[in-house]
């Protein structure tokens, strides 16, 4: 009976092979960027989800039907070739998620006569590795002289160019931590800045409704 899997290697029960694991665990985070205030405690922003890590022992026995050499040839090669898969614990995968093995620990326990290795006992590091995202088709655009002369009439006059310093940096519909993200902006991106204002912490003003941290360890900004 199978009990799950990883990539091609197959947990399972009969009466020919016992290949089980035990010692199973799971941990994850959240992650969170803390902005300083001057003379005000820091403000934190929730930026999303972190990485989930999952960790099973597995202990190999040729006594149980279980080559474990074989088994750790295909766990290594997976580890070293950066394979990503579902992880089936039961009939149902553990997350939507795909993982990879970050980590591999091994204890040869038993050998025979000859050298040949007849137990193992190995533990299994996961990182959670996310389903790329499918990309949307883009709406169809306005034209240009439409668009351009509805900004225009709603924005302020240019004050300067904003670069962004953070690998990314959440861009909101709102000046408010608690605003919604409309997108990321992603490191060495620059934007017209429209101005700033200032709620629970400073925002420069992008236009279009848009908006990002004003925070000099974000951000870069040049006097037009």
């Amino acid at each position: 009976m199978q009990i799950g899997s990883f990539g091609s290697v197959v947990f399972e029960v009969s009466a020919k092979k016992v290949l089980t694991f035990d010692d199973v665990s799971r941990s994850g985070s959240a992650r969170w960027a803390v902005h300083d205030i001057h003379q005000k405690k820091p403000m934190p922003e929730f930026l999303g989800p972190g990485q989930e890590a999952f960790s099973l022992r597995v202990v190999l026995k040729s006594i149980l039907g279980v080559n474990p050499e074989e088994i750790l040839k295909k766990l290594r090669l997976m580890r070293d070739t950066g394979e990503v898969s579902s992880l089936i614990i039961g009939s149902q995968p553990v997350t939507t998620n795909y993982w990879y093995i970050d980590d591999l620990q091994e204890t040869n326990e038993h050998y025979d006569q000859t050298g040949k290795v007849h137990s193992i006992t190995t533990t299994i590091n996961l990182k959670e590795y996310p389903v790329p995202t499918k990309i949307r088709s883009k709406p169809t655009v306005k034209s240009a002289s439409a668009t351009n002369s509805s900004s225009n009439a709603k924005r302020s006059p240019v004050t300067g160019i904003v670069t962004i310093k953070a690998g990314m940096l959440n861009c909101r519909m709102s000046p408010s931590l608690s605003g919604k993200i409309k997108k990321v902006l992603y490191k060495n991106q620059a934007f017209k800045a429209y101005g700033t204002t200032t709620t629970d912490i400073t925002w420069y003003v992008l236009g279009g409704g848009l908006y990002c941290s004003a925070n000099s360890k974000y951000v870069s900004f040049k006097k037009s």
